[in-house]
């Protein structure tokens, strides 16, 4: 579902861009695009809804739902938004064993290939979810990774250890 979403909402996007180029002698197309952007309901929205509802994520399946979006970790329009909530939302929700172990790959993950917008937040939650396995990982790409993904260890180690 949410690579389905993923590709619809990236069509949409780029509909847009590609009528806005041409706007001055065809706006018709554009407001189409924009339109058919606007009214798109994807069929994630229900989980999206509900994760808003709550101050924690409660229901097993919104969880799971949260979970598998930040380990897929989809581009597009506003997904960055989207996953900043949702990271806010695991740091004040209670996790099992397994739950947290997931948050801990995707922390790492977040920390070797993600340089968005919401990095921060996934630093604020690395700080909430630490452990010594966490931290020698974060460790070891800082020592044996170049350029951002050193950097980005680095800054998630800082905001583990203030």
């Amino acid at each position: 579902m949410i690579n389905q979403v993923t590709a619809i909402m990236n069509k949409l996007h780029h509909d847009i861009g590609v009528t806005f180029k041409n706007r001055n002698k065809d706006i018709d197309s554009w407001k189409k695009a924009c339109a058919k952007f606007q009214s798109y309901v994807s069929v994630i929205d229900p989980m999206i809804d509900q994760m808003y509802k709550d101050k924690k994520l409660k229901s097993p399946e919104v969880m799971e739902f949260v979970l598998t979006f930040l380990e897929m970790d989809p581009m597009f329009f506003r997904s960055g938004y989207l996953k900043e909530d949702m990271l806010e939302k695991l740091k004040k929700s209670d996790l099992n064993d397994k739950q947290i172990q997931r948050v801990r790959k995707i922390l790492i993950d977040a920390a070797e290939n993600r340089g968005q917008r919401e990095f921060r937040r996934y630093c604020r939650l690395a700080k909430v979810f630490a452990n010594d396995t966490l931290i020698t990982s974060l460790k070891g790409i800082a020592q044996h990774h170049q350029g951002a993904s050193k950097s980005r260890a680095n800054l998630m180690l800082n905001y583990i250890n203030t």
